[in-house]
Order: C-alpha cells, then structure tokens, then sequence
C-alpha cells in the first residue's frame, strides 16, 4: 500500500531498496506517529485542562507531524541506502511524506476531536 502511494507522487528508483525496505517502514511509522500526535492532542491534552484547545495549538502539533515525516524519511533513507549525503530522490521522497503526515494528523483529527472535551471545535 505504501509503495504504491509514494511511487505515485516520486514514480519509481532504480534502486528497487526503496520499494523493498524504505516506504513501507517510513508510511507506518509515519502513520502510527501522526495518529499518537492526534491521540495526546485530542485525548489526554484536550481532555486535561482547558489550556490546548486552540487552531494555534493546533497548528503546532500539525507542523510537528510535518517535521516529524520529513526529518523521518530523511534519516531511514540515508540508513537504509548507507548514502553519504541525500539526493534529489530522498528530498522528494521526504516531501511526499511530509505531506502524507500532514493528511494523516488531519484525518485523526477529525475521528478524535469529538472524544475530547475542550478542543471539540478545534480546528474548525
């Protein structure tokens, strides 16, 4: 599933090491982190005072989950592939999936915001 989201925006590697060992690791992890980030926004913060309920707060978490995914995809790649320095491929491929953590926050948000008590309304 993930290979096939990531190869859709960045196409394929020549190196098949993406499609064997680096997406599906870096989409699970991103995907479990943005719904923990979601998690502790929304049901222990936004259950605990009435201090984190707002869009600022928000965006925060939000902009944590973007830097999450592209430092994320960045440092398994370089691992993974045992390169020195990124290349173009790496950059988009920590792009895309910064912005697959980005949707990801956001759709958690919508399924956990009506179990919170003060942030219900955030961010809309």
């Amino acid at each position: 599933m993930f290979v096939t989201l990531y190869e859709l925006w960045l196409g394929q590697n020549n190196d098949p090491i993406y499609a064997d060992e680096i997406f599906t690791p870096v989409g699970l992890i991103t995907l479990l982190f943005s719904l923990a980030l979601a998690a502790l926004f929304y049901l222990i913060l936004g259950r605990w005072k009435a201090i984190f309920y707002r869009t600022s707060h928000w965006i925060i978490a939000l902009v944590i989950a973007g830097i999450f995914g592209y430092a994320y995809a960045l440092w398994y790649a370089l691992d993974a592939t045992d390169a020195e320095e990124t290349d173009s491929y790496m950059q988009g491929f920590g792009g895309v999936n910064l912005l697959y953590a980005l949707i990801y926050f956001f759709v958690f948000s919508l399924l956990l915001k009506r179990f919170s008590i003060f942030a219900k309304r955030t961010p809309f």
